[in-house]
């Protein structure tokens, strides 16, 4: 090739790139005179994700965990001895507002079931349960009877994934059923209330997402004093059968059961003189327990755990028939105090 056509090339290409570059910075300035402007891709996703158009409606997440009781100072004892899926800090809330109102929480161990039971419990006023995976012996569940018999409160607290348990649904049985059990460690057919084995879910009305159900109370009761809604994240269905057990709260009308699908307003939370069970165990944890009405929840369920008046010395100590540990020194197995 000649020198000269080599040199027309060069120029034709650079006259071509100044043209591309020109247009490209005017053209910026063309569209604000009057041209199309391109689609704004930003403010379009932007759109798209609004949080005001999400069919969730997220309630306030504010308020103080209090209490209304005056009660003199009782001692809450939380079970940690039957593999319970539950940590400390997942019932923060309700152990710090008992505690700042002057009532002592304690923790069940393992070592403390196996030792003395029952001793634990006569030093307790009221008794916890949340997420047993472990079952509880025909011994521990007699002690409990007894426990309750004597005016002691208990609250069962389980989530679907446990609450379908052997331990749960003994406890159950022992604690709100009219009759007495048999051998099979209180499983029996009369049960005053039942945990359902799968999840709650909403698809017209929710928290966030459709698995976070809301509930209302059903009646008056003291567990849904000052309640107008509460958020569950996890919620069992709630069988009532007993007429000395009444529905507490309940979801709304469209709500369903995830293995049947089955549409209806469901219970998840039940409540008797000393019995409260509830199908959820999230509302407890400190980053639920201030959605909607959950923080009024808890407070009122700390005071349930102290409206009681325990005869003193209940349960009585195992006897050989009974099963236990006779002979163990009053006070053993005692956990220790949360600060």
């Amino acid at each position: 090739m000649s020198q000269r056509n080599l040199l027309g090339g060069t120029v034709v290409f650079a006259v071509a790139l100044g043209l591309i570059l020109v247009g490209a910075a005017v053209a910026p300035y063309a569209f604000q005179l009057g041209g199309s402007a391109p689609a704004d891709t930003e403010n379009a996703a932007k759109q798209a994700f609004d949080a005001d158009e999400l069919v969730a409606t997220p309630g306030p997440e504010s308020g103080d965990v209090t209490m209304d009781s005056n009660a003199e100072p009782k001692t809450v004892l939380i079970d940690v001895a039957h593999e319970n899926d539950v940590s400390e800090s997942d019932v923060q809330p309700l152990v710090d507002t008992l505690v700042a109102n002057g009532h002592q929480v304690k923790y069940l161990t393992r070592e403390d079931a196996q030792r003395n039971f029952n001793a634990s419990l006569r030093k307790a006023d009221a008794f916890v349960v949340v997420n047993p995976e472990q079952p509880y012996t025909g011994d521990q569940l007699a002690g409990l009877r007894s426990f309750e018999d004597a005016g002691g409160r208990v609250a069962l607290v389980g989530d679907p994934q446990s609450a379908g348990t052997t331990s749960i649904l003994g406890l159950i049985t022992v604690s709100v059923s009219s009759g007495t059990t048999g051998g099979d460690a209180g499983l029996t057919s009369d049960y005053g209330v039942s945990f359902g084995s799968t999840s709650l879910y909403n698809m017209h009305d929710y928290y966030l997402n459709y698995e976070n159900v809301y509930a209302t109370p059903e009646g008056e009761t003291a567990l849904t004093e000052g309640v107008d809604e509460v958020v569950f994240r996890d919620a069992a269905p709630l069988s009532v059968s007993a007429d000395s057990v009444s529905p507490a709260l309940v979801s709304g009308g469209e709500t369903r059961v995830e293995s049947i699908r089955k549409t209806g307003p469901y219970t998840v939370a039940a409540q008797s003189e000393t019995v409260v069970a509830i199908g959820d165990a999230d509302f407890l944890a400190p980053e639920s327990a201030y959605e909607a009405d959950n923080e009024v929840l808890v407070g009122n369920l700390a005071d349930f755990l102290v409206s009681g008046d325990k005869e003193a010395g209940a349960p009585a100590p195992a006897t050989p028939e009974a099963g236990g540990a006779p002979g163990s020194a009053p006070g053993q197995g005692t956990a220790p105090t949360q600060a």
